[in-house]
């Protein structure tokens, strides 16, 4: 409310200026246009002020709101009546209006009442004055002050409003833009809980398999008396214990699977841990090729999924696995000997019944590649993964 303080400070203490220059020497009129000044200041102390800091805070307009508009009206087209130069008020007189009054309707309707009140008290003071055609200026300046404050008030308002309509949308982008930290927080800490699920399947759950599966054989040997394949079995526990330490590890630490050695490498230990633990016999064929760390990761997780396939599922006796490129694409392919899915061998299409092909099928999507299930052409299984060489698209397996 400062700057109306100071606004109708200033144009009360102008006016009264003005008053006293134009009835100087004779005080006649003087009384009347310091008492209608004095009504207004009064006005606004007890109800204007109230009406304008309620309208600035958005409320509706209040009776005294309408009271002291009237107010404004009367008291300006008075003192023009008197002193011509009373019209000057005008430049609070509206502003005064369209600030107070909410609908577009009332504002104009309100302005023109002040233009015809200005209009009018300029005619009788012009008349009074004894100008030969009081009429023409006194509609002048009633017309021209009523279209420039319309025209100005309008453009005001559109503004303000469209200021409202940009304050709202604001409001909704931040609401939205905190509904989307939300969802992306839950999607992330969702896709983490994913990755953590694949990892202990295609790692430690596979690993502790080969655990149970070597318990098993060692109870076998001692119950048919073979102490020393016993140990050896037993050996392998430890080894296979340490692997499984060695993988949580990794795990936690989000660190590099593939070890020493790249791919193929890492593809190799894969192939013999499982011929040590399980008897599978694999017979690794790999092509050297250039990957990136995403791609050598899901190849790996393949083979370690479709070799593990092979030996709980299939009950397979060997199994090949093969790595070639074929054109821009990197192929993995693991074959084995025993009891395959039923269906077509030339299918494209693949039905992930279990979570580990699932999981195996999320992370191939991810880089962009495919992935086949099915029968291979002779006895068992075949799984396919093809992945392009290069980066083509985003996400990562880990």
């Amino acid at each position: 409310m400062l700057w109306w303080d100071i606004a109708f400070a200033a144009m009360i203490l102008l006016m009264t200026g003005v008053a006293i220059a134009d009835a100087w020497p004779s005080l006649g009129p003087l009384w009347f246009t310091i008492g209608a000044l004095a009504v207004l200041l009064i006005g606004y102390l007890a109800v204007g002020r109230a009406a304008l800091h309620r309208a600035g805070r958005g409320l509706e307009v209040s009776a005294g709101g309408y009271a002291f508009v009237v107010l404004v009206i009367v008291v300006i087209g008075s003192a023009t009546a008197v002193v011509p130069s009373f019209a000057t008020m005008q430049t609070l007189g509206y502003p005064v209006i369209w600030w107070l009054l909410d609908r577009y309707r009332d504002t104009v309707l309100a302005s023109g009442v002040l233009a015809l009140s200005v209009g009018t008290g300029s005619w009788a003071a012009y008349l009074r004055a004894g100008a030969d055609d009081p009429v023409l200026p006194a509609v002048t300046v009633a017309a021209l002050s009523f279209v420039f404050a319309v025209a100005m008030g309008t453009w005001i308002s559109r503004i303000f409003e469209r200021g409202e309509q940009y304050r709202a949308l604001a409001e909704q982008l931040r609401t939205s833009q905190a509904e989307v930290a939300a969802l992306s927080a839950e999607a992330g800490a969702s896709a983490e809980r994913e990755r953590i699920s694949r990892e202990l399947h295609d790692t430690l759950t596979q690993t502790l398999t080969g655990l149970v599966m070597l318990g098993e054989q060692v109870d076998r040997a001692l119950d048919g008396g073979q102490v020393d394949h016993a140990r050896e079995r037993l050996a392998r526990v430890q080894a296979a214990s340490r692997a499984a330490v060695e993988e949580a590890r990794a795990l936690v630490a989000t660190t590099h699977p593939l070890g020493d050695g790249g791919l193929e490498q890492a593809i190799q230990r894969v192939a013999a841990s499982l011929s040590d633990d399980a008897g599978l016999a694999v017979r690794c064929e790999l092509e050297p090729l250039s990957l990136d760390r995403d791609r050598q990761v899901v190849l790996l997780r393949a083979t370690q999924e479709g070799l593990a396939n092979a030996r709980r599922h299939a009950q397979a006796n060997t199994a090949v696995v093969t790595l070639s490129r074929d054109g821009e694409v990197a192929r993995l392919t693991v074959e084995d000997d025993g009891l395959g899915p039923q269906g077509d061998p030339e299918a494209t299409e693949t039905p992930p019944s279990g979570f580990g092909l699932r999981g195996l099928q999320d992370r191939v999507r991810l880089i962009g590649g495919e992935m086949r299930f099915g029968p291979s052409a002779g006895r068992g299984s075949r799984l396919e993964v093809r992945v392009p060489l290069a980066a083509a698209a985003e996400g990562s397996p880990r």
